[in-house]
């Protein structure tokens, strides 16, 4: 992908747009509970009794429900047709931006009978990697049934920002799928990323509807972090217009603080959700993530328990040879395996020893001289070793996991654990190196047109580096700390 779109989409500040999607309206409170913003359409959904000016006080029916909102930034109170509309009952969302300002979010109820509705259930840790994919698609299908959504999609984000589709469903009539493809890390930018973490979801159910603007007592534009209803990235709208998207939906899976997925829901036309449904789907999701995160920790302990057991056979390895020089025939083979690893290379301060095929001399020189003396982490994991360090000379080496440390008497050890190249395939939804493209200079430059299945041939990648690695990588470096030079 071009760097000059992702540095684009990256600048787009979204949470400033001073505007909101035309399916409600808005209202911005400040800290005197007067009105200090709102949306040119407001007074076609409040009754001609509610007064809406810059600087008018708060109605009292909203201020007696924002009396119970707190005061943490992402404060969040949610009611069902709780107010009377122009033409209607309407839904009430309150949030409390960063700035301390309540946000107001009126939409029109929705309910709609047609999708039958289903009973969420507990939290339940799944106990196997088979439960886990069960859960998955039992997730999706449930938030399919909520939303009536036509494609509902399990979506994670991958080591290197970029993210993959697990699981899929659609309706019937729905053509094509993007089950396993993967799709780069600019089509959702960092930025946007931080606001999907900071909302129970982000609903756009017309995405070529034309946004409303918001009048304020200044040209500062509100901070609409929290806000649902918060306009519509040009740059969004188009990628969705060239995936043949109308309506998207979105629920975020947060585990251990970090955005580990999404569920992304689209149909091919617009599709309003009461806040009923959504409150259901985002309650399941809420559910699967606690299960997740719970999963999760359970293995890391079991894995760390392992741990401790498998290393107290490299132990006995060094005290039986007398020092770590005259064990690496063993130890080495031992840590290929564990590790997985073509070659295992040790470096001291007087030279280095080596078991398999690791680094030629040239190479390793380069790698060592920068883990020492330029990467802080003492443990580095690389899986394309010529993207990372493109001035590194050529080597039968593709990815490396390095270990670094001193022992008690001042020796530095680094240990690297080397992999071949793995030539293997890549599935994207479209290609994601695509020529550069503009539209007419409105939007400067645009998304992709295709989301097509693209197969990339990887080349100078090793296989990939996973968590237990890094574990693995972790104890190895307490090992040699208590070893040093000699057992």
């Amino acid at each position: 992908m071009d760097r000059r779109f992702i540095d684009e989409c990256e600048k787009e500040e979204l949470h400033l747009s001073g505007a909101i999607q035309a399916h409600g309206a808005l209202l911005v409170i400040d800290e005197h509970y007067r009105i200090s913003h709102f949306s040119t359409n407001v007074r076609q959904l409040l009754a001609d009794d509610f007064v809406v000016a810059i600087d008018a006080a708060m109605p009292v029916p909203l201020a007696e429900m924002a009396g119970e909102l707190g005061e943490r930034a992402g404060s969040r109170l949610q009611y069902e047709a709780a107010l009377n509309g122009r033409d209607g009952r309407l839904d009430v969302v309150l949030t409390r931006n960063a700035k301390g300002r309540i946000i107001v979010e009126l939409i029109p109820c929705c309910e709609d009978p047609v999708f039958p509705s289903i009973a969420t259930q507990g939290v339940v840790p799944p106990a196997s990697h088979d439960e886990v994919e069960a859960q998955r698609q039992a997730l999706i299908e449930k938030v399919c049934i909520h939303t009536g959504f036509q494609r509902v999609m399990y979506y994670r984000f991958l080591e290197d920002g970029d993210g993959e589709v697990l699981a899929e469903v659609r309706q019937e009539g729905v053509e094509g799928s993007y089950l396993g493809l993967r799709f780069p890390a600019s089509d959702i930018p960092q930025i946007a990323r931080v606001l999907y973490q900071q909302n129970p979801w982000r609903l756009i159910p017309d995405a070529l509807a034309t946004p409303v603007p918001l009048l304020g007592r200044d040209d500062v534009p509100p901070d609409l972090s929290y806000s649902d209803l918060r306009s519509v990235s040009p740059v969004h709208a188009v990628y969705l217009s060239n995936m043949g998207v109308g309506a998207s939906l979105s629920f975020p899976i947060v585990v251990g603080g970090q955005l580990w997925g999404l569920i992304a829901c689209h149909n091919g036309t617009p599709c309003q959700v009461g806040l009923g449904r959504l409150s259901l789907a985002s309650q399941e999701v809420r559910s699967h993530t606690l299960g997740l995160a719970a999963y999760f920790a359970q293995r890391r302990m079991q894995l760390l328990d392992g741990l401790v057991r498998r290393f107290g056979e490299a132990r006995e390895i060094v005290h039986e040879a007398g020092d770590i020089v005259a064990a690496w025939p063993r130890l080495g083979s031992w840590l290929a395996t564990e590790f997985g690893a073509d070659g295992v290379q040790l470096c001291l301060n007087e030279g280095h020893v080596d078991w398999g095929e690791g680094f030629e001399p040239e190479a390793l020189s380069h790698v060592d001289d920068w883990f020492i003396g330029q990467q802080i982490d003492p443990v580095w994991l690389a899986e394309s070793l010529s993207r990372q360090l493109p001035d590194c000379p050529l080597s039968r080496v593709a990815g490396v996991l390095a270990v670094k440390a001193k022992t008690a008497d001042g020796l530095m050890l680094r240990v690297y654990l080397t992999r071949h190249e793995h030539i293997h395939d890549v599935a994207w939804g479209g290609n994601p190196d695509k020529p550069l493209e503009r539209h007419d200079g409105v939007y400067g430059i645009a998304p992709r047109r295709s989301f097509e299945k693209w197969v990339e041939k990887r080349l100078g990648r090793s296989r990939p580096w996973d968590n237990e690695a890094r574990l693995l990588g972790l104890k190895l470096r307490e090992l040699l700390m208590q070893l040093g030079h000699r057992a």
